[in-house]
């Protein structure tokens, strides 16, 4: 079991160190930020721009956060030193998004709770940085304001944080119909009680909140986060599903079974509910 567990570990690490952006269900909704611009209050004429959010960083990580721009096109490398704050406005690499269209951005995975908005326009040749503002909501909506003598304004819109909307409940009912379906084919295989459907179900009930909601507050990198949170939901659930059923299933096939569901759930799952929830929320702002 235990160089189980630690090939387990370290296949884990290596899959979430490739896995594509934003495709684990199991990881979870992210928080999003739609901006709408406007230049002199009419839309960008621009066909394509592109913005990034900026955050302000201690001057001790300052250095090792600018090795991130380098997808960064010239203009929106910003480094700026906020002397009443004591630190570097640089482009925060974990904001995902910032190829705007149709006067407006979007922004997803891990926004920053305190952020100001730089923007290029091509048609102009000129970067707008707005004034700082906090993100205190799950979804955010902004408008951000550019105006020809180079300043720029952002206010929001509107915040909402959808624990009951159905970004959460789609991602949850994936994450669920997978794994069951996963299981019953394991337990059908091995000849198990199918009653230990109900114990899948009620492990990622417990288990899914805190990982969506609890580790992402970790002041951790993003890989980091991801490679704990994997962990912990095989971990847990493969003792959860094994303490409540002794008697008609090992620790070794909790655990096997555990691996499986979760592998599925990150990989088929993530990159379904991607898919999805990216082109509904297209159509629900940029329509």
């Amino acid at each position: 079991m235990n160089k189980k567990l630690f090939s387990f570990l370290i296949i884990v690490g290596a899959l979430v160190v490739f896995l594509p952006k934003g495709v684990s269900a199991d990881l979870g909704p992210k928080p999003t930020v739609y901006i709408d611009i406007v230049y002199n209050q009419h839309n960008i004429s621009d066909s394509s721009f592109s913005a990034t959010m900026l955050s302000c960083v201690p001057q001790d990580f300052a250095q090792s956060e600018s090795k991130y721009e380098e997808n960064l096109i010239p203009q929106l490398k910003i480094n700026e030193y906020d002397s009443s704050k004591n630190c570097y406005w640089l482009p925060d690499h974990l904001a995902w998004g910032g190829q705007c269209t149709h006067s407006s951005c979007y922004f997803d995975y891990m926004p920053p709770d305190e952020f100001k908005l730089a923007v290029f326009i091509p048609s102009i040749n000129k970067v707008f940085i707005t004034n700082e503002i906090s993100r205190t909501k799950f979804d955010s909506h902004y408008k951000a304001e550019l105006f020809s003598d180079g300043s720029a304004k952002i206010s929001e819109i509107s915040e909402t944080t959808p624990v009951l909307s159905s970004d959460p409940i789609f991602s949850f009912s994936i994450t669920i119909i997978l794994e069951l379906l996963v299981s019953l084919i394991f337990l059908s295989a091995r000849k198990l009680p199918k009653k230990i459907l109900v114990y899948v179900l009620l492990a990622n009930i417990i288990s899914l909140p805190i990982i969506w909601f609890l580790f992402p507050l970790m002041r951790l990198s993003s890989l980091v986060v991801g490679v704990i949170s994997e962990i912990f939901a095989v971990l847990f659930e493969t003792y959860f599903i094994y303490l409540l059923n002794k008697q008609i299933i090992s620790l070794k096939q909790s655990f096997t079974l555990n691996i499986l569901n979760n592998l599925v759930s990150l990989f088929v799952g993530g990159l379904f509910v991607s898919i999805v929830l990216r082109v509904l929320r297209f159509f629900r702002f940029f329509t």
